[in-house]
């Protein structure tokens, strides 16, 4: 987690320009939402593939009549609303440049087809220059040295061809969008290999952005829309919308789904990026207020129940993502509901979450209404709790365990001090939180995170922020998670895997170190994501990195690397070239590594980056792409194939690497018992 920063005492008082000025216009599709400025100045020229779209104006002022109903034309005037939002739907049947042109006087807004001219730039990276093999076409000879037997026939996952290993070799022509890449393993393979985490495809969904499965529950705990670019607000995922689409996740070779956090967020919003430019709520899941409860905008028990069931039956496990350095900040929303006497209220509306920031005020501009000398602060979390910048509050410090992290409320994981949790957390409505004797601060994190195991069975956590609480917390938090799945799955007569910990190390790469013996059983690598540049260019350039992994995880049999393309808190693999072909070379690169991989939503499918202001890591945590072109669509078969055959041979992830010696190709095997692949690459075209 790494979130943008929001210090208490710094943000208060803090004014820039005010928000985008009306009137504005919305342009949507089922999965895409965009916000730009009309202007009577000039046309707003928008690149619109083909699809059904949904358009809305809002902030046209003035005396005018309510339009009529009649039918939307292109390049006719359609009458808009004055002081309330005009929505209607248009299809655009040819892809295109479209101009939407903005009549002040008249109060309307036309449509029509443009040239070609003001389409918003993407940037976009140079593909690197490196050296490669090339590929002119047709058969290949591959080298399988001593990997099978002669008379041995393989077939190339990609292309569907079966071939005779004949003196170690075999002839075959790779598929033509396979990006110079053959997968072969035996026609006739060995009983199924058993799943082992060391080579886990492991699925990470942001919840709220992926699915939307139960719109009931959109709009919890009083949150809003901000009917602007909705950069920071709910989108509406939830539990029900991931059980919706567990057979697709299942269909990716995915052994493993890890869950953005699901505990109970806080209800408020705080001001998004440094210029407060849009409303910023916890729909990432990593702002707790409740560690006992789901958020009521992704579901409640029993729909975490069924998931787990439902992915369980199609041989997936499932992580849920642990947090226990920080709690979400306090909003206007929370600090009413709790009764936490620090807020002018007489500045602020009835219900102080309806609050928005005046002509000269931005989103963190609601500051100005809260006393953070107040010494009413100890009816929070209390210092015994928390560290902030608080009256009757430790300071922060300056070391990774003592730090306020993104401002955020540092639990004080390392007193020994007994403590009560805080008296609004006890009343809170469905509460899992009881007072226990003699309990510490860690003492009641660990039980309320492990708990989820001792409940539903969960196979294992994602682990928030490691450097940032003691080792001896993440020992406990393992021991006592791997007793409650042990206790749970026999009171349901069922067996399965040790319980396992993934770490988050900010920055952290592909070695052994100390935090594995913290009860860690993989690390996140960081390493990866700077690889895959020259790795997607050519797909030789891994054969160093792949070496490495796999030299690193054999001498270290109790560790492995969990890399990535794309995450939230850094950036989305396709963002950087826009190209569906180092996408798809970018796969061959992650999915084929040594040690497990992590696939980010939407990586299958080149999703894009989403609206972000002033803070990029927004852009990263855009709406799940469910209608796919013919691009996104090709992209996907070939990640599903890849996914597929890392799945059925665990040997990828986990098996011995061998590079076998070849003049213009880059070949080499993977063994694990009696599962052995050999992977070949013939070069570009």
């Amino acid at each position: 987690m790494k979130l943008s920063p929001l210090c208490y005492a710094l943000v208060a008082g803090l004014v820039s320009a005010p928000l985008l000025a009306a009137p504005n216009i919305t342009i949507s599709t089922t999965t895409t939402s965009r916000n730009f400025p009309l202007s009577s100045d000039d046309s707003l020229v928008i690149p619109l593939p083909k699809d059904n779209y949904t358009v809305k104006v809002s902030g046209v002022v003035g005396n005018c009549i309510a339009p009529s109903g009649a039918k939307i034309r292109f390049a006719k005037p359609i009458a808009l609303n004055c002081g309330t939002d005009t929505e209607f739907e248009i299809k655009v049947r040819f892809s295109g440049d479209y101009a939407f042109d903005f009549d002040p006087g008249a109060h309307s807004l036309a449509i029509r087809r443009a040239a070609k001219k003001a389409q918003a730039t993407t940037f976009t990276r140079p593909i690197p220059d490196v050296q490669c093999e090339t590929y002119a076409g047709g058969a290949v000879t591959l080298v399988t040295g001593d990997t099978y037997p002669d008379g041995t026939q393989l077939k190339d996952a990609l292309s569907g061809q079966v071939v005779t290993v004949k003196n170690g070799q075999v002839s075959l022509t790779p598929a033509a969008d396979s990006g110079g890449l053959v997968l072969l393993s035996p026609l006739n393979s060995p009983s199924k290999a058993p799943f082992t985490y060391k080579s886990a495809n492991i699925y990470f969904v942001m919840i709220d952005r992926f699915n939307n499965g139960d719109s009931s529950n959109d709009n919890s705990y009083g949150r809003k829309k901000d009917h602007q670019q909705e950069i920071g607000t709910f989108h509406g995922g939830d539990l029900k919308g991931v059980i919706e689409k567990l057979d697709y996740i299942q269909s990716l070779g995915t052994d493993v789904i890890w869950l953005s956090p699901i505990v109970e967020q806080i209800h408020g919003f705080v001001g998004g990026g440094d210029s407060g430019s849009f409303p910023f709520y916890a729909y990432h899941g990593y702002w707790t207020r409740d560690f006992t409860k789901i958020d009521a905008n992704l579901g409640d028990d029993n729909d975490l129940k069924t998931l787990i069931s439902e992915a369980h039956k199609r041989g997936m496990k499932v992580l849920l993502d642990a947090v226990i350095n920080h709690s979400g900040y306090a909003t206007l929303a929370d600090l009413q509901t709790d009764d936490i006497d620090v807020v002018n209220a007489a500045t602020l509306p009835t219900r102080w979450s309806d609050w928005q920031p005046k002509s000269g005020e931005n989103w963190h501009s609601f500051h100005q209404a809260i006393d953070y000398q107040s010494p009413n602060w100890r009816d929070w979390w209390g210092g015994d709790w928390v560290r902030a910048g608080l009256p009757g509050y430790p300071a922060p410090g300056g070391s990774d365990i003592t730090m306020t992290l993104a401002g955020l409320p540092d639990f004080r994981t390392e007193s020994a001090q007994a403590v009560t949790p805080p008296k609004w957390l006890l009343n809170n409505p469905g509460t899992r939180v009881k007072a226990r004797e003699n309990y510490t601060v860690a003492d009641y994190l660990i039980e309320w995170q492990t708990d989820w195991v001792k409940r539903f069975g969960i196979d294992g956590f994602r682990v928030d922020t490691v450097k940032h609480v003691e080792g001896d917390v993440w020992k406990r938090l393992k021991q006592q998670a791997s007793a409650n799945l042990v206790s749970w799955r026999q009171a349901h007569n069922q067996q399965g895997a040790p319980f396992w910990m993934m770490g988050e190390v900010w920055g952290h790469s592909a070695y052994r170190s100390p935090y594995v013996d913290d009860g860690f059983d993989a690390l996140i690598n960081f390493d990866m994501q700077k690889r895959l540049d020259s790795g997607a260019a050519c797909f030789s350039q891994m054969a160093d990195t792949y070496q490495n992994y796999a030299t690193e995880m054999n001498n270290s049999p109790d560790f492995m690397p969990v890399s990535y393309m794309s995450s939230h808190d850094t950036e989305l693999f396709f963002s950087r070239f826009n190209s569906f072909e180092m996408q798809r070379n970018a796969a061959n690169a992650l999915l084929l590594s040594p040690g497990g991989i992590q696939v980010y939503y939407g990586d299958e499918v080149a999703r894009e980056l989403g609206p972000y202001a002033d803070d990029f890591h927004q852009g990263t945590r855009s709406d799940m792409v469910w209608q796919l072109d013919e691009q996104r669509q090709a992209l996907l078969k070939h990640w599903q194939t890849l996914g597929q055959f890392r799945r059925a041979h665990p040997a990828i992830g986990a098996g011995i690497h061998r590079e076998i010696k070849q003049d213009g190709a880059y070949v080499f095997s993977r063994t694990l018992g009696d599962d052995k692949v050999v992977v070949g690459f013939v070069g570009r075209k």
